[in-house]
């Protein structure tokens, strides 16, 4: 008998030893493809960054080519001495340039690229914004931190909103950024057609793995800070507060 118990012992022990390499490299593994797949997502956003700026660039230079020609109808009236007209034109071109080049400003080049980009899209799928923004001047994000920060979330509220649009015909979303009391603040509200499930600081899915890998990439810029996320959503709003 002692050698039975002896032997089953060893059994269960070898079967514990062999349970825990097993799940040991499972671990590993799964930790391998989430790193993959963040680093998937990292060159995406940062594809996404570099195509953002070339479309800034592209629309100036459009506008560049419009501005050439506004000025000569300018010019065509002075000449013609059509005085009243040709300040009436000057003042709706300033007017444009204005709206075009500083739509949001919060001294900040980065976080200026990024929000007006996502203003325009807004504007062009007549999605209204409310938004709240301050000084980022002194904001210590890096660059790529703050397209991950601040793209993931809107792209997300944008998504979203495109729904509801098609259903209601009217959809808005509320943003604040600002810096307070030495902390940034970055939160955004926008209107969801179903209520969807958070688990882990993360949208669970319900198309596959990949779906909220946005936010597990927030969510690294966030935990690298040692900064709060807090997500919640009910059968109309989702809400997301960021504080870095």
């Amino acid at each position: 008998m002692q050698n039975v118990f002896l032997f089953l012992s060893v059994g269960l022990v070898a079967i514990n030893l062999i349970l825990m390499e097993f799940m040991q490299n499972t671990i590993e593994k799964e930790e391998r493809i989430k790193i993959a797949v963040l680093t998937e997502q990292n060159q995406k956003n940062r594809i996404a960054d570099y195509q953002d700026r070339e479309e800034i660039y592209e629309r100036q230079r459009r506008k560049m080519h419009d501005y050439r020609n506004q000025l000569s109808t300018i010019q065509t009236l002075i000449k013609n001495g059509h005085t009243d007209e040709a300040l009436s034109f000057t003042q709706k071109l300033t007017e444009s340039i204005a709206v075009e080049m500083s739509a949001i400003n919060t001294n900040h080049p980065v976080v200026n690229a990024v929000l007006n980009q996502k203003y325009r899209s807004m504007q062009e799928k007549h999605i209204a914004v409310i938004l709240k923004v301050g000084d980022l001047q002194e904001i210590c994000l890096e660059e790529e931190e703050i397209v991950i920060l601040l793209s993931n979330l809107l792209d997300n509220a944008i998504r979203e909103s495109e729904k509801v649009l098609k259903n209601t015909g009217k959809a808005v979303i509320h943003l604040k950024l600002e810096c307070e009391d030495h902390k940034l603040i970055f939160a955004i509200r926008n209107p969801v057609t179903e209520k969807v499930e958070i688990e882990n600081d993360t949208i669970k899915s319900k198309r596959g793995d990949h779906h909220g890998i946005g936010l597990l990439n927030v969510k690294a810029v966030v935990d690298k800070y040692g900064g709060d996320m807090v997500l919640s959503c009910d059968e109309n709003e989702f809400k997301a507060v960021v504080i870095l």
